[in-house]
């Protein structure tokens, strides 16, 4: 998980920089982060291999497409995982590694 955590953060820090470079000539970038989507890749982890706590695939893509014809610079699917992700971030260190998140 580590990896893949710094390959994500890297990613977004890649968008935004992107996005940064690339508006004065009209060019739009969505970050899009995912939370567990009802795929194939999310129910072989392991995690969710009964589909449940998965996300539909149609109404996270709806979810997508509106994002993009809105200019939202990030989306988060589905959305509550912006709240989640937010206090998550907020866990100190010395606390998180007490948690089994």
């Amino acid at each position: 998980a580590p990896a893949y955590g710094a390959s994500k953060a890297a990613l977004h820090t890649f968008l935004e920089s992107l996005r940064n470079r690339l508006h004065d000539k009209g060019v739009r970038v969505v970050t899009i982060k995912p939370g567990p989507i009802d795929t194939p890749m999310a129910r072989a982890s392991g995690r969710f291999a009964d589909g449940k706590g998965l996300y539909p695939v149609e109404p996270a893509a709806a979810r997508i497409a509106r994002a993009i014809e809105r200019g939202e610079h990030t989306v988060y699917v589905p959305g509550k995982w912006r709240l989640i992700m937010t206090v998550i971030r907020a866990i100190p260190s010395f606390l998180f590694r007490k948690l089994s998140i």
